[in-house]
Formats: C-alpha cells, structure tokens, sequence
C-alpha cells in the first residue's frame, strides 16, 4: 500500500488511518481521469499465499467463537435451574477438537500424506491451489486466470499442474523460492558484481522484480 499510494506509514501499523483512505480515494479519481495505471490482477505481485498456518489461525478462531457460545449457554443455563457453574463446566475442549478435525478431515483441501514415498510430503508442500474456500472453482475460472503470466517466471512451475476442470488452478512452487512474512513469493537471483568476486543469493519479490526488469 505505501508503493501504490506513496506513503511512508510504518509495516508494523497493521490498521487503515484517515490518511490511508484520503491517498486512495485521490488514486481513484486519477485513475478515472486516465492520469494513474490499473493494477493486473493476474500478477504475482498482487496476490498472497494463505498458508496452513493462516487457515489454522481462521479455525482458531471460529473455536473461540464457538466456546463462547457454549459457555454462555452453560451460565444461562445454570441461572435458569439456580445452579452455580464450575469452570470444568465451562470450558470444554470439544468446539477447539471438532473444528480442527473438520479442518483437516472436511476442507477441500486436506489430502492424506502417502506414508510409503516421504517425498510426498515435499510434493504437497509446494502445491498452490486457487480453489478452496473463498477461491474460485473450476466452472468459474477464466481464461486469464489459468493463462501463464510473466511475473510466474523463477515462482512458479507451470507445467505441474492437474488436469481437467482444474487445469492451471492448481499448481507448484518453484523448488528454490520461498515465503515471505506478507505471503508473497521471493525468487532468489545471483547478485553479480564487480567489486566482489564471489556471486551472492539475493531473494527478491515480486514488486521488486517488477522494478528491476
């Protein structure tokens, strides 16, 4: 955000200012008048990775939504019947375990690790997958979406992908790449120079990239 509307706020403010609204409505309206550029949606540099993590974190919280659900009705049905409720009654860890073996039993994205070739698992470590929750499905995804966009080069491997329906909407991870702390894709290049003779391994991300070519 500070890139696209030139402000300087600092990472660590995870939480939009009246400024941050002010610069993005001035865009707009440059944008309307032909005086600013239109982001492509299909470039790397404007998508993240959710990682299991993020979708742990999401369960995690619909647990907690839950539990406070079950304690307020355990209190309110305790005042009904003049009992006093003991925090054994309370909290139970039966909405954390139900919703974590839904995750990982339920989602359309869990997949059982094939235990007899550990390379499986580095295999289902790589993958990408624009489906899911949230996502889009096979009957809806364009063209445009599955087509092979430039900013893919050194992060993603287009030729692994499934097939059918779902060709192109799931994909891999190039081997050397990596996550960033914001999910995005950092492709490592060898930083030449002539002072140093030795070539040093840079990880560079995609606004980054899109700068230096």
């Amino acid at each position: 955000m500070n890139r696209r509307l030139n402000l300087d706020i600092p990472h660590n403010n995870t939480f939009l200012l009246p400024r941050d609204l002010l610069a993005a409505a001035d865009h707009l309206i440059e944008i309307k008048f032909g005086m600013g550029t239109l982001d492509d949606m299909n470039h790397l540099k404007n998508k993240r990775i959710r990682s299991i993590a993020d979708l742990l974190q999401d369960q995690f919280g619909l647990a907690l939504v839950r539990l406070e659900n079950a304690v307020r009705g355990t209190i309110y049905g305790a005042i009904r019947h003049k009992l006093i409720p003991t925090p054994q009654n309370l909290v139970t860890s039966t909405s954390l375990t139900t919703t974590y073996e839904s995750l990982f039993g339920l989602h359309p994205l869990s997949q059982v690790l094939d235990r007899t070739n550990p390379l499986t698992q580095i295999v289902y470590g790589q993958k990408l997958s624009y489906l899911g929750p949230g996502g889009l499905t096979g009957r809806t995804a364009s063209f445009w979406i599955r087509d092979i966009h430039p900013s893919h080069y050194g992060g993603i491997y287009p030729i692994n992908t499934s097939e059918g329906i779902n060709v192109r909407l799931i994909g891999s991870l190039a081997i050397h790449v990596r996550i960033g702390h914001c999910g995005s894709i950092e492709s490592p290049f060898y930083d030449i120079s002539e002072r140093s003779k030795e070539a040093q391994i840079i990880f560079y991300h995609q606004i980054e990239m899109n700068i230096i070519w």
